[in-house]
């Protein structure tokens, strides 16, 4: 229920935001659908708080967030003031689509005894996220504390510090609503991050509704099967399950760009004033800017064509001046107020040159771009039926553009636009893809965040098909949309990925004023970039290159904080802080303390939580590393399961330090007091033949280690 209720809450807080700056700003045309742009405008005016905030010595949005609550409330009054309140057409149909739509992306996350928490089927984003809100909610601009004043970890381009880094590079207005939702609700932002992603769907709604109605013709119950496509789409709910939530700012914002070009265009081509039309443009261009800064320069992609097509076919550019002439005008209000997020964008492109952001992500063709594909991967089905289903796709298309064509052509042009664009930048980096795996994910990305146009243009054939054509196919691809969407319900209903008891105790560390700083030996990528997070008020020291504003540097903490099933034990108690069955952490200086590495011979790890383990096939070898000058005796305990009974034998270099019988259970292993050389000894640990374990796993297995601790002993005691 927490989560419903969550959601609930954010969404009226959106609207609280949105809706008296939304009527107020709206230019008269549009004013009774003036609720389908409270969501847009509530998002730029709420990020525009955060970002005047984070500009102030105020310690975060938990020093100021209630005070702001004042401006939406003095602007809901002025609406209703001034009688421009309207009643919500269409609301009742976006509101129904909502709640089917969210039951299907919240109810998997909503699993008794889980709190609000975060999850995702494989992206760690949400835990860069959550670090960025945490910034934002906690800390000001010139707080130096702890990893925020550590430049030599967190320098990224110009931004030497962490808190910069948000503001300049990285997506500022997904954490900085967070952070601001958090403090008036009274709850730690990272809690909000999934539900955040489900809430951004639900609130892209309506625009999708009205794009659909204004540019593309359709009408009546056909609206509803457009706004039903884009909730249960796969597109959406990769990105909501992955943690896409500057992806989804984005829509929203491009949705908005789009809708007030064309709408300034038509007003200069019928010489009306477009000056109505620059706050709309005003926020669409802040929100892309404070979310996904780089997809500014293609975001007039379908306004431009529209305003070219709209010039060349009537012969008249000026109208087209004016209205670019105004997206330069709010371009420019926004560059001075928000001049940071601008400056940063060389930066931005210079950092896709040199990292390989994203992943490969299958290539969706016609019919996958209106969510008819196999599963929660995006893999499409076999070639014949992708064929066949995406010449149809684009068969219905056309044929509805050439009927729009000989009706109303200004409509077939605005849904030309719509799509060819899109389309087109979704083919340079298909095509790309063949050179880097990771274009698939920008071509994915291209589609995403241009989706809601993109959906209405492809679905324009509604406003001329005849009912029953358009019923039969509107319902057959609603039932393939639903079917996924169960996928994905039944995926996330025990996700890969979650925010679980033992990572969030790894915090409790940021409490204790023995731990000075630390060396992050988290193996887990998302564990480690989580407990990041949770540790923002201690310095940090990174082995590897985690995100960015994590360097890899050399390891200065005081103490390690790992989740490895190795385990060492230094001599004194308190040179050992045991946060719970998985985390742990050592002092680096501790009398006693011994390294160990997992090196040849193991499988990759297994299990999840505390349960956790690694197979061998036989001889699996880790390396223990003595630091100090002096030998160390340690006792050592595995636990153990093998796959059949048989002897366990632990080797030592190269000399026998014991053997033990399995039974084939699992089991804990003693083997006391074994001797390690400063430097590196190679432990080999040797078990029963490896054998197929069957049911269709080939690989072959002796033993699996579930735990392996030294504990270093007192010399000749």
């Amino acid at each position: 229920m927490l989560y419903y209720l969550s959601a609930a809450g954010l969404i009226a807080h959106t609207f609280f935001w949105g809706l008296g700056l939304a009527w107020l700003v709206v230019p008269r045309a549009w004013r009774r659908w003036g609720w389908m742009f409270a969501p847009a405008c509530g998002w730029a005016l709420q990020s525009a708080v955060v970002w005047a905030g984070a500009h102030t010595a105020l310690a975060g949005t938990a020093a100021y967030a209630w005070a702001s609550e004042l401006l939406p409330l003095a602007l809901l009054i002025a609406a209703l003031g001034r009688g421009r309140a309207r009643r919500m057409h269409g609301g009742l149909g976006v509101a129904g689509i909502a709640v089917v739509a969210g039951w299907l992306l919240l109810s998997p996350l909503a699993a008794p005894g889980r709190g609000l928490t975060a999850s995702s089927l494989g992206s760690c984003d949400q835990a860069d996220y959550a670090a960025g809100a945490r910034v934002f909610q906690e800390f000001s601009r010139d707080d130096r504390t702890g990893f925020l004043g550590l430049p030599e970890v967190t320098k990224v381009r110009s931004a030497d510090y962490f808190f910069d880094f948000w503001l300049r590079l990285n997506h500022f207005t997904p954490s900085a609503l967070l952070a601001h939702n958090g403090a008036i609700f009274g709850i730690k932002a990272w809690r909000l991050v999934s539900v955040s992603a489900a809430v951004l769907v639900l609130l892209n709604l309506p625009l999708v509704w009205f794009l659909a109605r204004v540019l593309a013709g359709v009408r009546g119950p056909w609206l509803a099967g457009v706004g039903a496509l884009y909730a249960l789409s796969p597109l959406n709910a990769y990105a909501v399950h992955h943690g896409a939530l500057g992806q989804l700012y984005a829509a929203q914002g491009i949705a908005l760009l789009t809708l007030a070009v064309i709408g300034a265009g038509r007003a200069a081509q019928g010489g009306r004033r477009v000056r109505p039309f620059l706050p709309l443009l005003v926020a669409a261009i802040w929100l892309l800017a404070g979310s996904y800064n780089f997809i500014l320069l293609v975001s007039l992609a379908p306004a431009g064509a529209w305003l070219l097509a709209q010039a060349v076919w009537r012969r008249d550019f000026r109208a087209m001046g004016r209205a670019l002439g105004l997206v330069a005008l709010a371009g420019a209000v926004c560059a001075v107020v928000f001049w940071g997020r601008f400056t940063g964008l060389v930066e931005r492109f210079s950092l896709f040159e040199q990292y390989n952001f994203g992943w490969a992500v299958p290539l969706a063709s016609p019919e996958g771009w209106l969510g008819l594909v196999r599963d929660t991967g995006l893999h499409a089905g076999p070639v014949a039926a992708r064929v066949v289903l995406g010449a149809a796709v684009v068969g219905l298309y056309l044929w509805g553009v050439a009927r729009l064509w000989r009706r109303q052509p200004a409509r077939a042009l605005a849904v030309l636009a719509l799509v060819l664009p899109v389309v087109a930048g979704w083919g340079v980096l298909a095509w790309e893809s063949r050179m880097r795996s990771n274009a698939s994910y920008d071509a994915y990305k291209i589609l995403a965040v241009f989706f809601p146009g993109l959906l209405a243009g492809l679905l324009a054939w509604l406003a001329v098909a005849g009912r029953r054509l358009a019923a039969a196919v509107l319902t057959l691809l609603l039932a393939a949309n639903l079917v996924v969407a169960l996928d994905f319900r039944r995926e996330m209903s025990v996700p890969p990925l979650r925010v679980n008891r033992r990572l969030v105790e790894v915090g409790q560390l940021e409490n204790n004023p023995r731990v000075t700083s630390l060396n992050m030996r988290v193996g887990r990528f998302w564990a480690r970039l989580w407990a990041n997070a949770f540790l923002l008020r201690k310095p940090q020291y990174f082995a590897t290159h985690t995100y960015e504003g994590r360097l890899n540097t050399e390891l200065k903490g005081e103490w390690d904080l790992s989740d490895s099933l190795l385990h060492t034990v230094p001599l004194a108690a308190d040179d050992l802080i045991r946060v719970n069955e998985v985390f742990h952490a050592v002092r680096v200086a501790a009398p006693g303390r011994l390294e160990a590495g997992f090196a040849a011979g193991w499988h990759a790890a297994e299990g999840r939580g505390a349960d956790r383990w690694r197979w061998s096939e036989g001889s699996g070898r880790i390396v223990v590393n003595n630091p100090s000058s002096r030998p160390i005796e340690a006792q050592l305990a595995v636990r153990v399961r093998s796959l059949a009974p048989g002897p366990l034998e632990l080797r030592l270099e190269q000399h026998s330090a014991g053997v033990r019988e399995m039974d084939g259970s699992l089991e804990e292993v003693v083997f006391d007091r074994q001797l390690f050389q400063p430097g590196n000894t190679v432990v080999t640990l040797t078990g029963p033949a490896g054998a197929a374990p069957g049911g269709g796993d080939e690989r072959r297995l002796s033993f699996a280690l579930h735990a392996f601790e030294l504990r270093a002993l007192a010399l000749g005691k």
